[in-house]
């Protein structure tokens, strides 16, 4: 049955609830009729082919079926009920004589309940009460659910919709700043009598500005990158992306004189590599660009297993981190300190904790004010060859 269909069925029976009973007895189907005329709607049948067009032709909420019955047992006609609609709750009337046949549509998940002959119209009616209670939560479930697909279907098109707006946002600034920096260039070569003086400084702080922004849409948008794109992975060498991260920050190792030690060997674990590089290059070029120390140094090594899961350490003697910082440090675009004293938008340590939470692990840091910070990362292990 479709999604359209059962959509329809609920609606048509939110009004009042049917109670379809099969009985080859045309008393104890007019008895049963009689009974719940006032609560629910109630179809009857003597025959279980009847009994099977009525439930295509009606949203039926429970069936009350006796086991024996000519052509076909209670049993075999719940089969076939529940291909027509397997929401209708189904509750078999049988004589202490068929209790293996009840036991098999127990064990089949056949029906919900059972009524055993000679029955009351007491026990009858707790019964379908508590059958109808239990339609009802179905009914509430199927309708909660379909409303959490709407509003997720409606959410995933508002953010495809709002990462195109932000692309297209970030282009449309970034193509001016960058003409400001061009201009700001052109301006200082062709006039060099504007580069003295307070005009110099003037278009110093024009290009810093500029070029800040441009840094803060980038860091932006590598963010929100993280949080919507599916992460692709597979068994990744850390050795290697270790030494990935120093040659692309030889320059700042090199200014700095910063020392990079990888205290392998370094575990493989199952990830994306360019988002692992990313975190290892962010926490090494934390490591040297926060640190008064001389020579700067950062250590890579392993701590071992935690859990599941596998923990690595990037370590450096900078400046540190006061205990009161170090969740926020993680914030986006959050800054302890001035640009004027440290460059950078804030965003290094917010993007480094998303790759690590999306890859199924995370990162804590241990540190202090002037005793350098020590960031531990858990991340996933590759399995081993031959494991399943």
């Amino acid at each position: 049955m479709s999604r359209e269909d059962r959509a329809e069925r609920r609606k048509r029976r939110a009004d009042k609830k049917v109670l379809l009973v099969i009985d080859d007895e045309e008393q104890t189907v007019r008895a049963v009729r009689h009974l719940f005329r006032r609560q629910y709607k109630v179809l009857g049948a003597t025959r279980a082919t009847e009994g099977l067009e009525l439930l295509r032709e009606n949203p039926v909420a429970v069936i009350l079926s006796d086991q024996r019955m000519p052509g076909m047992s209670g049993a075999e006609f719940f089969e076939q009920a529940r291909v027509i609609d397997p929401d209708a709750v189904r509750i078999l009337i049988t004589a202490y004589s068929d209790i293996q046949a009840l036991v098999r549509s127990v064990n089949r998940g056949q029906i919900f309940g059972y009524l055993a002959k000679p029955w009351n119209p007491e026990e009858l009616a707790q019964v379908v009460e508590s059958a109808m209670a239990h339609r009802q939560l179905i009914d509430d479930k199927q309708a909660m659910t379909a409303e959490l697909a709407e509003k997720n279907d409606a959410l995933r098109r508002v953010n495809a919709e709002l990462r195109a707006f932000t692309h297209v946002v970030a282009h449309d600034l970034k193509e001016p700043l960058r003409t400001i920096s061009a201009y700001v260039d052109f301006l200082e070569t062709d006039y060099p009598e504007l580069s003295q003086g307070e005009p110099a400084a003037y278009f110093k702080s024009i290009d810093r500005c500029a070029r800040h922004m441009h840094a803060l849409i980038t860091d932006l948008l590598q963010f929100a990158e993280l949080e919507h794109k599916q992460t692709e992975t597979a068994p990744v060498d850390l050795n290697l992306l270790a030494r990935q991260a120093q040659e692309l920050l030889s320059g700042a190792i090199g200014r700095s004189g910063a020392e990079v030690r990888v205290h392998g060997p370094l575990p493989t674990v199952l990830g994306n590599d360019s988002r692992l590089l990313m975190l290892l290059q962010n926490l090494v070029s934390n490591g040297i660009k926060f640190n008064q120390s001389t020579p700067p140094r950062v250590d890579i090594g392993v701590c071992g297993a935690v859990g599941e899961l596998v923990e690595i350490y990037v370590k450096d003697n900078g400046i540190g981190i006061s205990p009161e910082y170090q969740e926020q440090i993680f914030g986006i675009f959050e800054r302890l300190h001035a640009r004027s004293e440290y460059p950078g938008t804030g965003a290094g340590l917010a993007i480094v904790q998303r790759i690590a939470e999306s890859h199924g692990g995370g990162i804590r840091v241990e540190s202090g004010e002037g005793a350098g910070a020590t960031f531990f990362i858990t991340l996933k292990p590759a399995p081993t060859r031959g494991a399943r």
